[in-house]
């Protein structure tokens, strides 16, 4: 079953690996497309029936054009992808889904506190940032000398958001925290 799983998340993250840009950020642009196929919103969350899924990178963008190649043209849900960068958490309003690029912990820290309530997907490459609230952080791993991305979930951060995710998603995570991992 698992298997099947993966099988289903392989097709974005190949067809994101073939964008030009750094192979772990063409296969982590890969994922957050898929996240926002598997993630849930309350109808509060957007404007309108047709409002676009908001995806936002705050801090030190490490994407270059990889994202932007990865969503265009695509739609999940039946909304289209929006995508915008932001220089801070105030001017998260509207994100659905908030990528925290690369900042030093603390900044990354009190950014995620900023949004803690809000019903944004917030997701960080800093695997410390799972014990501050983020609902999805980026992992590599090594096994028989091959690396690979994966990611683990902060199931009470996605609840404190008013998230859910599908269990489809759920099972393809490396680790899924049920008890706060650290707040």
């Amino acid at each position: 079953m698992r298997w099947l799983l993966w099988l289903m998340f392989l097709p974005v993250t190949v067809v994101a690996a073939n964008v030009s840009g750094a192979p772990e950020y063409s296969i982590k642009a890969g994922y957050i497309l898929l996240f926002t196929r598997y993630v849930e919103w309350p109808q509060s969350a957007f404007a309108t029936a047709k409002a676009p899924i908001q995806i936002c990178v705050l801090g030190t963008d490490p994407f270059g054009p990889v994202l932007d190649q990865t969503l265009a043209g695509q739609q999940s849900q039946r909304r289209p992808l929006s995508l915008r960068r932001i220089a801070d958490p105030h001017a998260a309003d509207g994100c659905h889904v908030l990528f925290i690029g690369t900042a030093a912990m603390e900044q990354t820290k009190q950014w995620l506190a900023a949004v803690s309530r809000q019903p944004v997907l917030t997701i960080s490459d800093h695997s410390e940032a799972l014990e501050y609230g983020a609902i999805l952080g980026f992992v590599s791993e090594v096994e028989d000398g091959r690396a690979r991305i994966r990611f683990e979930a902060n199931l009470p951060s996605m609840q404190r958001a008013g998230l859910s995710a599908s269990s489809q998603m759920l099972v393809a995570a490396r680790k899924v925290h049920r008890d706060d991992p650290g707040i």
